[in-house]
């Protein structure tokens, strides 16, 4: 049977895919680097040189894991380590990513074991063969996203959404320089389960069914959150109460296929409860344990996701609000489809807005937003398609617009690469100063948010600028029936509390973020003084800030007293200035107390909190 080209070649849309296909390897061969499995990325490939390299899929000895951390920066702290249920390391990430690294993961192995660099997992020719194969995904992404347009759409309505999709939004920096990221596998989900749903209603097969199955689990697998998936396919063609007892019915009539379908999903899903029951005892197990970062439902950032100056989605990815507005003239001219997509992506987006860090890192724009876009591809379809119905001068308007949002994503892209769009400070006044800007001056820096995430500094800057109240003390003068038998007098600071085997734990000067402020951030200055007595040789106590909720704490900093400077047997002061981190909810609190971590009587008094608002 022969293959014709001449549609191909007669195929505007093929021709502006193949222009973007291009566009994205040269970009993505150009910010190539050397550290490409480092931080999340680490996380989800991280299954791989343990089960394959290192046999310790069960992380029984994360010596191997250290002695990499010396060889190369993969990051900061080993958060991609999480614990199970009797506190013994496990993945932190599912292994879904691992799945789709795995055959270039073995071409680098490959490769490093015959050209003399370290096989072991990730010396350069992993690295490079990782990145490069996530290119392969990208591209059968947007082939199946313009198969799917071409079934809605004239070839002229397919090109430019192409075009608005790769150029026009954070789709471009993260399948070029982020493309080992979740953002990459998560859109190329979505296209085969929208163009297998489109494929299965029409001629039912159990191909295309099974297709769905194993999709959906690879897409939990990557996301946990992205199962909400399912959604499309179970509501295709669902629009009122006819079409879903029709539905029902087509689903009944084809039983034995999902029977099929499902065997085949679990048989993906198998190779993780294998994992989980083997490490924790349990098929299922939640192994992404943050108390500073998660999901709160009740709490969404829906404003700041959709126009926050920090990375709101209308902010740095405008040409979208032409996908938002296309889903009215999507429900006109086709309520078969309108129905579970707008329902998938309202629920996603819902989900997405819940995630506590909602910024997403040092993302462009908001990241998970791109698994949304083979969706929102088609709403953008039908507006244009109603666009090129319109007058000329309409037509020219808007395509005028269109052009500048891609031209200005294009631009605040290389921004943000050059360091002028900052990922994690971002705020109005500092956009509008650095706006069409090539370069920045420390005036402009002056306009960027204080660095919540990463910021280690122990100095309240310009106290002037702050409001300072205190929010607790104790001097231990009132007297306190848990505390009688703990109380000492003393010649120089009256009465003080004793701690020793018996109190390893001082009062707690305690309140919820809510009662320090309804700002971003505040510094807190905390002291207590201390007596050491001479002779004592066992762990000095330490002053303790903490913020916590029912999880955990999530942002635990210690400090002990300078013996440099106050010697045993006089009295000393711990004094400490700390800026506040992201904060999860304003119902987590802020703890301060004294830590003894010894047997040996230490004595401590004035214990004071105070907080420094910013104006």
């Amino acid at each position: 049977m022969k293959v014709s080209l001449l549609p191909l070649i007669k195929s505007r849309s093929f021709f502006v895919m193949l222009v973007l296909i291009i566009i994205l390897i040269v970009f993505r061969i150009i910010t190539l680097h050397d550290n490409e499995l480092s931080w999340d990325v680490l996380g989800y490939y991280i299954h791989l040189p343990a089960f394959f390299i290192y046999k310790d899929h069960g992380l029984s000895d994360l010596g191997w894991i250290n002695q990499l951390l010396e060889l190369y920066p993969l990051t900061g702290t080993l958060y991609q380590i999480s614990t199970g249920p009797d506190g013994n390391p496990i993945f932190f990430f599912l292994m879904g990513m691992s799945f789709f690294y795995l055959p270039w993961f073995l071409i680098g192995h490959l490769l490093a074991s015959f050209s003399g660099y370290p096989a072991d997992g990730f010396s350069l020719p992993y690295q490079y063969t990782l990145a490069i194969g996530a290119i392969t995904y990208t591209i059968i992404g947007l082939v199946y996203l313009r198969k799917i347009l071409l079934d809605f759409f004239s070839e002229r309505v397919a090109s430019v959404v192409l075009v608005i999709i790769v150029l026009g939004t954070n789709y471009f920096h993260f399948l070029t320089v982020k493309n080992l990221e979740t953002a990459n596998i998560l859109f190329l989900m979505v296209t085969l389960i929208i163009w297998n749903s489109m494929q299965w209603h029409k001629n039912f097969s159990l191909k295309n069914l099974i297709s769905l199955s194993v999709f959906i689990v690879l897409t939990a697998l990557a996301k946990p959150s992205e199962v909400l998936v399912i959604l499309i396919p179970l509501f295709w063609g669902v629009y009122n109460r006819e079409t879903l007892i029709a539905k029902i019915n087509i689903i009944i009539q084809h039983y034995r296929q999902f029977v099929i379908a499902i065997i085949a999903g679990l048989l993906v899903a198998l190779p993780q409860m294998i994992y989980w029951y083997l490490e924790t005892g349990y098929i299922l197990y939640d192994s992404y344990k943050n108390p500073g970062v998660g999901l709160d439902l009740f709490s969404p950032h829906i404003i700041n996701v959709l126009f926050s100056f920090k990375k709101g989605w209308f902010i740095y990815t405008p040409v979208m609000i032409f996908s938002v507005i296309g889903f009215f003239y999507l429900y006109k001219k086709n309520k078969e489809i309108f129905a579970p997509l707008l329902v998938y992506v309202l629920i996603a987006f819902y989900i997405l807005s819940s995630w506590t860090e909602w910024w997403y890192g040092a993302s462009y724009s908001i990241r998970p937003m791109i698994t949304l876009y083979p969706i929102l591809a088609i709403s953008t379809g039908y507006f244009l398609e109603h666009l090129f119905t319109r007058k000329v001068f309409y037509k020219i308007l808007i395509s005028t617009l269109i052009t500048f949002f891609i031209v200005l994503n294009l631009f605040q892209t290389w921004q943000l690469n050059n360091y002028i769009i900052e990922p994690y400070r971002m705020t109005r006044d500092y956009y509008f100063a650095v706006f069409g800007k090539t370069k920045i001056t420390d005036e402009d820096r002056k306009l960027l948010a204080p660095d919540l995430a990463f910021n280690e500094s122990s100095v309240i800057p310009d106290k002037s600028a702050f409001r300072m109240r205190n929010f607790g003390f104790y001097d231990f003068e009132e007297e306190d029936v848990n505390l009688k038998n703990h109380l000492s007098y003393d010649s120089v600071n009256g009465v003080v509390l004793r701690m020793d085997s018996t109190l390893n734990f001082s009062p707690e000067i305690r309140t919820t973020y809510r009662g320090l402020t309804d700002k971003d951030y505040v510094w807190i200055n905390a002291k207590v003084d201390v007596f050491i007595p001479e002779g004592f040789k066992e762990e000095l106590p330490l002053l303790v800030l903490t913020l916590n909720r029912k999880e955990g704490n999530y942002h635990y900093r210690s400090y002990a007293i300078d013996t440099n400077v106050y010697k045993p047997g006089s009295w000393g002061k711990i004094e400490v200035e700390m800026m506040t981190p992201n904060i999860r909810s304003s119902s987590d609190y802020f703890l301060v107390y004294v830590w003894n971590r010894s047997k040996s009587p230490v004595y401590i008094d004035n214990m004071k909190a105070d907080v420094y608002e910013p104006l």
